[in-house]
This record gives structure tokens, sequence and C-alpha cells, in this order.
């Protein structure tokens, strides 16, 4: 077993993500992860950021203004000078560690990518979208397979790759740039090409790059291997630290009680944690559940 510590932990948010990515770390720590972590951040109020540091190993990155959505700027971070060690480990910024999940930080084979499988393939995993994809992959990469690697798309919130692949990461980025417009937000209209914005161009490239790493067909992070260690993804809006959705509140104990430990800890005020994130709350949030996908449309 490895312990994970020639990895680095990378995410990003703007301000609305905040809270986030302080639960994000602090369920690192807490469950006695020392892996050094980089923030992609923009428009971070500078207490935030204090925050966060407090908790050890964490540095910031100030990305560049863009009207599109953070995300769009996954493999410049991935990519950044900030990371220095061997492989980089992408934890989207809505979702915590459930135990020491070290192990999952570190890829199995340099040549592999570790990301999950859609299973079944996604309804935008179309034969006329995949067309698309192979256009645009020749068009930015300069060539393209005859055929799709894989008969599925790729689910993007948990990433593991080796440093030897960032040059694949330059053309991740370059890829978004290339497709998706300059205003894109987290998601474009549902059964288009790049539906799923930078996710969708990664499985695009993994799919048709030639020179690009395999997908690993030994995924581990999401509980299937041992549940009491796994990241869990939050995934849909509202997030648990503006309101509780049926996904998020399956997390819930471990969310209270990363907040309770940030109290205990010194590094939050008691009145600084959100009503949502607290658990005296929970019978009135729980109430809300099934309205939350309305609330917050």
């Amino acid at each position: 077993m490895t312990d994970g510590t020639n990895t680095t932990v990378v995410t990003a948010g703007d301000a609305r993500f905040a809270w986030g990515t302080l639960l994000l770390v602090a369920s690192m720590r807490r469950n006695g992860m020392p892996q050094p972590v980089v923030v992609g951040e923009m428009d971070w109020p500078e207490g935030m950021k204090r925050k966060v540091q407090a908790l050890g190993h964490v540095r910031f990155k100030p990305l560049p203004r863009s009207r599109q959505c953070v995300t769009c700027q996954k493999p410049l971070v991935m990519g950044c000078e900030e990371v220095e060690t061997e492989w980089v480990c992408w934890a989207d910024s809505d979702g915590i560690f459930v135990g020491d999940c070290s192990e999952w930080l570190v890829g199995d084979d340099p040549d592999e990518i570790t990301i999950r499988k859609c299973e079944p393939p996604p309804e935008d995993f179309t034969p006329e979208n995949l067309a698309v994809w192979k256009r645009d992959v020749e068009a930015v990469c300069g060539a393209a397979l005859e055929k799709s690697r894989y008969p599925t798309r790729v689910n993007a919130p948990f990433i593991v790759l080796h440093r030897k692949w960032k040059g694949f990461l330059g053309r991740w980025q370059r890829q978004i740039r290339a497709v998706l417009p300059d205003d894109v937000g987290i998601v474009m209209k549902r059964g288009e090409a790049y539906f799923q914005t930078d996710e969708s161009v990664l499985g695009s490239l993994l799919c048709f790059d030639p020179d690009a790493p395999r997908v690993t067909e030994s995924y581990k992070a999401d509980g299937r291997v041992d549940r009491a260690r796994h990241y869990g993804h939050f995934a849909y809006n509202p997030k648990p630290w503006v309101m509780w959705t049926e996904r998020a509140s399956i997390w819930r104990e471990d969310v209270f009680a990363l907040a309770e430990w940030l109290v205990e800890k010194g590094i939050v005020a008691p009145r600084e944690v959100p009503p949502a994130l607290r658990r005296g709350w929970w019978p009135l949030y729980r109430a809300l559940v099934p309205t939350a996908p309305w609330v917050w449309r």
C-alpha cells in the first residue's frame, strides 16, 4: 500500500466554492492525509484563503479571469508549476474524502489515467456526437483514431495522472479553448457533443487522441472497493453549504463532523458555519430536501 505522499491534490473554484474547498481539505487532514494541496482560485476573500491555509501544506494559484466556468481551467491547474510531485490528483471542490484515501491518490500504472467510466453509456454518447469529437480532435491535435477507443465516456470529478502526461494536459486545455464557448457554464444544452464541457472535452481526447493515456480498468475511489475509504462527490446544485440535496445527504454525518472539527481546531468560529452545515439545523434542511432542485432553479 502506498501512502500517496508523492501526489499533490488539486482543486479549483470561485468564491462560491470556498466552503466546499475548506471541507475538502479538512476531510484530508482529519483523516490523516498529508498530501500537499494546490487550489486554483478566482475572487476568493482573503479570510477564506487563510482558513484553508491553516490546514497546512496548501498553496493557492490565482486563475486568470474568464467568463467560462472555473472547471474549464482544470487542466491548467493540474499541470501548473506549483505541482511538484510525481502524481497529481484532481478532486472537485464539491466533495469530501471519507477515511484515509491516500492509497487511491496514486495510479497503478504511469501510462494510465485513473478516472471513472460512465456505465451504462450516457444518452449524449451518440454516433453524431462521436463524429464531432473525432473531427475536433483531428483539427486541434493533428490526428485522430478512426474509431473510439471506448464504448462510453468518462466522469471526471476525481482524476489521478502521472506527471509524464503534462503535454496531454496542455492538449486538453487547448481543446477546451477551441471547442467551448467563451461564456460556457458547468454544462451546455443536454444532448450536445460537449454537454459536460471540460469533462466531455477530456472524453473526446481519451476516445480519439492517438497519444492519450489509457483509462484504468481499476477505478477504486468511489467506494466499490472499500466503502470506508472513498471520495464522495455531492454533484448536484445546490451544494450542502447552501442547501441539501438527496444525493449530498448521503454524506451529511461526515460533513457535520467536518464542520464541528473545524470549529474545534479554531479554524472557523461557530458563527461562521453556514446554517446548512450545523447539525442542529438538519431537521429543517431535511424537510427541504425534496424542494432543493426547484428552489435552486
